[in-house]
């Protein structure tokens, strides 16, 4: 049982479950997780603005017969799962990202600038965490599409607005090799950063401690590219921690990345997030207990697995078979 000797000595060993991969009776899911070790698990609660408030709640009452937290997973901005109908609506008010040449059509994610959607997001965690009785909500996609996102007209003018700029070549100056590219990335950088605050904020009218966390990318340079620095999250106390999405089968890449995880977080708490099959290859059980092993020694606070699949399933079923 190398699951239950790893959690012996680790603060977290939890699982994402995805959205629309719910793959069996909480029930049945919730003990076969204790069996194995599992203390936690992120439950995709929304999607965008769309919820699943059903399934969240059979997982909590599932769950805590086994002392197992749930967290409320809710991808943030993306609106893939949303009706054509609120699609087209938000296309019509000016709330999605346009990329640099001026097209929405291969994006499908909210701005993050705009204060409707910020208050929309803050809303919905809000819901959440008043109407279930969560561990924390958290946070994925919390960040911009790419470095060619967002420059839409409200993003122009809010931006102008906020650094006081009268005049502006757009998106030529904002874009990058623009005069003002890195004063654009720094306030895009603000805006992501204010909207993780709008969502601590609500949680905090609650009468009860709802923690608050995010996934993050890996690497240091993708804080930039997407806005996303979350070391300042955890400095200034917005999140409780970060779980970065460590989604190689390369331990020495999973030591590089590590590092520099472990080294900007300081002394705040980051479990690691791992991966249990990538493209076609499924890893073995002895791969991913040897990322779980190298996440522990080089300090990690626990794992988190990606995801709760058939595959991972198969694995934690094998192991209380023996």
């Amino acid at each position: 049982m190398i699951f239950l000797l790893l959690n012996a000595v680790i603060s977290i060993s939890g699982v994402w479950n995805a959205w629309g991969y719910n793959s069996g009776d909480w029930n049945e899911l919730a003990p076969l997780l204790a069996d194995n070790g599992y203390d936690t698990v992120f439950y995709c609660a929304a999607y965008g603005l769309e919820t699943d408030i059903d399934g969240l709640i059979e997982c909590i009452d599932a769950c805590n017969q086994y002392d197992i937290d749930v967290n409320a997973w809710v991808v943030c901005w993306k609106t893939s799962q949303s009706s054509h109908a609120d699609q087209a609506l938000f296309a019509d008010e000016n709330r999605l990202q346009i990329s640099t040449d001026g097209d929405s059509r291969v994006q499908t994610w909210l701005c993050p600038s705009d204060p409707i959607n910020v208050a929309a997001l803050a809303e919905v965690c809000l819901n959440i965490a008043a109407t279930t009785n969560i561990k924390g909500i958290h946070l994925d996609y919390i960040r911009y599409a790419s470095n060619r996102t967002c420059f839409c007209s409200g993003c122009r003018s809010r931006f102008q607005n906020d650094l006081n700029i009268s005049r502006l070549d757009w998106p030529e100056d904002c874009a990058s090799g623009g005069s003002l590219y890195q004063e654009y990335n720094n306030w895009r950088s603000e805006t992501i950063t204010a909207a993780v605050g709008a969502v601590r904020d609500s949680l905090d009218k609650l009468n009860k401690i709802v923690e608050l966390s995010a996934a993050i990318l890996p690497q240091e340079r993708e804080m930039n590219y997407y806005a996303q620095h979350w070391n300042r999250w955890l400095s200034s106390g917005l999140v409780d921690f970060v779980v970065p999405m460590n989604y190689t089968v390369s331990n020495s890449e999973l030591i590089s990345w590590g590092e520099n995880q472990l080294e900007l977080a300081g002394r705040n708490s980051i479990p690691c997030g791992l991966i249990t099959s990538k493209d076609s290859d499924m890893y073995t059980e002895r791969e991913i207990t040897e990322q779980q092993r190298t996440a522990i020694r080089m300090g990690f606070d626990g794992w988190v697995m990606f995801h709760l699949s058939e595959h991972l399933i198969s694995i934690l079923e094998g192991n209380t078979r023996q």
